[in-house]
């Protein structure tokens, strides 16, 4: 198969009992890649927040060539799931209970 992130060069001709025909322009395409791990990862509360958090990340600099989607997860469940092309990403939790531990993973 193809490999992730390399540039291919394809030309086409058509080919009969009576010979070959002129070969077209040369198109170059690169397959996508995998996506580098986001950075910068913050968890933070609002001021004079007491039951909010605010979750943000930037993006990684290498996007594989596509728009990334996310997924938030809060003490091992799914919460948030977002497709963007922005660098910067925020999201922000209400309701939540003051003086608790919370395990938050963005994938």
């Amino acid at each position: 198969g193809l490999q992730r992130g390399t540039t291919y060069q394809v030309r086409v001709r058509a080919v009969s009992d009576v010979g070959n025909g002129v070969w077209t322009n040369t198109v170059s395409r690169t397959t996508y890649d995998v996506s580098g791990a986001p950075t910068n990862f913050m968890i933070s509360p609002p001021s004079g927040s007491c039951d909010q958090l605010m979750v943000t990340w930037i993006a990684p600099s290498n996007t594989g060539g596509l728009s990334l989607k996310y997924k938030v997860y809060r003490n091992g469940d799914e919460v948030h799931s977002m497709r963007t092309m922005s660098t910067t990403t925020t999201t922000t939790w209400n309701g939540l209970t003051a003086n608790t531990q919370y395990t938050v993973r963005v994938v």
